[in-house]
């Protein structure tokens, strides 16, 4: 079965979490199935869940009648798509706002995967620019790696300033 991440959900520990608030709902879809079988007369509310665990469940349900046994396929296939998937790592100089990092999100998986993880770092001695990996690739685009490279022309540069 072929399910669309959400952008919000962009690593690997976000989808972890994301499967521990479907597994909580799960158990509650569960328990208030066995009440009414047995016509319990008061039902429980829902465990609160993020938006994008529910913008899951709503496309589980667009191809899936929800049952225990559906919600249990789900949580499979999410956890077989954390093995699966193709991981990346973008290192930046300073903790990317939420915006930045929808917008790389959704730049990898429209231009190298669509089922890509992407997982953000910060380390402010890069000055600026990014370092991603993938596998035993790194492709260092940072200022630090720059300036470094050019460093017989550092000390000229400074003079003229």
């Amino acid at each position: 079965m072929k399910l669309k991440i959400p952008a919000g959900v962009a690593s690997s520990q976000d989808l972890t979490t994301l499967i521990i608030e479907l597994r909580e709902y799960a158990r509650w879809f569960a328990h208030e199935s066995i009440k009414k079988r047995v016509d319990a007369k008061h039902p429980s509310d829902a465990p609160a869940m993020s938006v994008a665990a529910m913008e899951i469940l709503r496309e589980w349900k667009s191809t899936q009648q929800i049952n225990s046994k559906s919600l249990e396929l789900l949580l499979t296939t999410l956890e077989d798509y954390i093995k699966s998937a193709p991981s990346i790592t973008i290192t930046l100089a300073d903790v990317p706002t939420n915006v930045l990092k929808t917008t790389i999100v959704n730049w990898c998986r429209d231009n190298l995967s669509a089922n890509v993880l992407v997982t953000f770092r910060f380390n402010a001695t890069l000055l600026g620019g990014m370092v991603v990996s993938f596998g035993s690739r790194i492709f260092d685009w940072s200022f630090r790696r720059q300036i470094l490279a050019a460093r017989e022309k550092f000390p000229e540069v400074l003079r003229r300033v």
